[in-house]
């Protein structure tokens, strides 16, 4: 392979590197040949396997993570309180100054306020409790609007009417269509009291806990309801332009505000579902392990073989005094003509099935099961080059046991056997 030649062509010693090249270029005996395919297949299938399970496994987290982040954000700005959780009447408002700082910082995307409370919808058949997520102009509304099956995003502004967009789960479980009036119960000054709304749209994301209970429509409208000062809202939420980034940013943003608010990070607000997602990293690892463990066991045996086979030609190296380790190399640089192109058809075999799945959607999963309903691909550079680079130098790095069995070899006894 031309880019093993020029690698090689690095090598401080040329002896080994043109003697691996003749054996490379030989036509091996038809006992060899089809073992060493064997041995390629082998390897092109691990790392096949390795680099679909990283893409898999982290575009399953980075899409379930964009969902749980569409109904919370990353991170929330709450009305600092001393009991465990937080009143349903702790209002909150954020100064221009603490605005400016927490916008002025490179890991916020934005910043708006949210007004929610929680209801009872009610029609003729049956109820659902919900939450109804009240949102200005300024809202990033994108989640939602790429998540719609009906309709649009309700309109945010005091001349429509009172739109509000419900999930699929709830409209399919109490029979609502799109344009109907809707009446929601809400408890104000221990009393209960009943608001019309318009479904002007329908969303599915498939997160069951989510869709069954959040509403989203104009924070005017609630607010009026709970007679609320223009400039008082339940919390703001600050989107960021890349998730792993989280963690600076709250620390970032604590003390950017002032000490009567506090920060929950979307970590702490759904403690179980990331530690589940964390979970599945563990899963990965064990099958990266027993594919690399697979690879290193086949080139053990082919290592073996190879060195079987040319016993006579090892012993004519060691009778003109070349050393152990220079015969060594030689087996190495063969074995890794082998690894490398195991490898190269390994990563032409699952990008290709990954791009295929990316843009064409082939295979399907249970969107009540899985919250996706296909699998999800991210494709990312840095775990290619690092599963490829960690697969080759592992590979070398073990076959270095196998090969000092040529120190055994006796030129002796191997020259005289024809």
């Amino acid at each position: 392979m031309r880019i093993w030649e020029n690698f090689c062509n690095f090598a401080p010693m040329n002896f080994e590197y043109y003697v691996a090249k003749r054996l490379i270029k030989h036509k091996d005996k038809n006992f060899t040949r089809p073992i060493i395919r064997i041995a390629q297949i082998t390897i092109m299938l691990s790392v096949a396997v390795m680099l679909i399970s990283v893409s898999v496994l982290q575009g399953f987290k980075k899409e379930i993570k964009s969902k749980i982040a569409g109904f919370s954000s990353h991170i929330q700005i709450t009305q600092y309180s001393t009991n465990a959780v937080l009143e349903d009447n702790s209002l909150m408002s954020l100064s221009s100054l603490e605005k400016q700082q927490i916008l002025n910082n490179k890991n916020v995307k934005t910043l708006y306020p949210v007004f929610s409370r929680g209801g009872v919808l009610i029609n003729k058949e049956d109820f659902q409790g919900v939450i109804c997520k009240g949102v200005d102009s300024s809202y990033d509304k994108t989640f939602f609007t790429d998540n719609i099956v009906e309709g649009k995003f309700p309109s945010l502004n005091k001349e429509s009417k009172q739109e509000i967009l419900v999930s699929k789960t709830i409209k399919d479980k109490l029979k609502i269509k799109l344009n109907d009036k809707i009446k929601i119960y809400f408890y104000v000054n221990n009393s209960y009291r009943a608001k019309n709304f318009y479904v002007s749209g329908v969303y599915d994301t498939g997160l069951g806990e989510y869709d069954e209970n959040f509403l989203v429509c104009d924070m005017s409208v609630l607010k009026n309801i709970f007679s609320v000062e223009d400039d008082m809202f339940s919390c703001y939420e600050v989107m960021l332009k890349d998730f792993s980034s989280l963690r600076k940013a709250s620390q970032e943003i604590y003390y950017t505000i002032g000490q009567d608010k506090s920060i929950m990070p979307i970590t702490d607000l759904e403690p179980n579902l990331f530690s589940w997602l964390n979970l599945l990293d563990s899963n990965v690892v064990m099958i990266i392990l027993v594919m690399i463990l697979v690879s290193v066991v086949t080139l053990s045996s082919i290592m073996l073989i190879m060195i079987f086979e040319k016993k006579k030609m090892i012993g004519v190296l060691k009778s003109f005094g070349t050393k152990n380790a220079s015969i060594i190399k030689i087996f190495l640089y063969k074995i890794g003509y082998v690894i490398l192109y195991g490898i190269l058809l390994g990563n032409v075999f699952a990008i290709g099935l990954e791009l295929i799945q990316k843009y064409f959607h082939i295979i399907s999963l249970d969107k009540a099961s899985y919250y996706l309903s296909t699998v999800p691909i991210n494709i990312n550079i840095l775990h290619i080059l690092l599963i490829n680079m960690g697969v080759f130098v592992v590979c070398l790095i073990c076959l270095l046991l196998p090969a000092r069995s040529i120190n055994k070899i006796n030129p002796v006894k191997n020259l005289s056997f024809d």
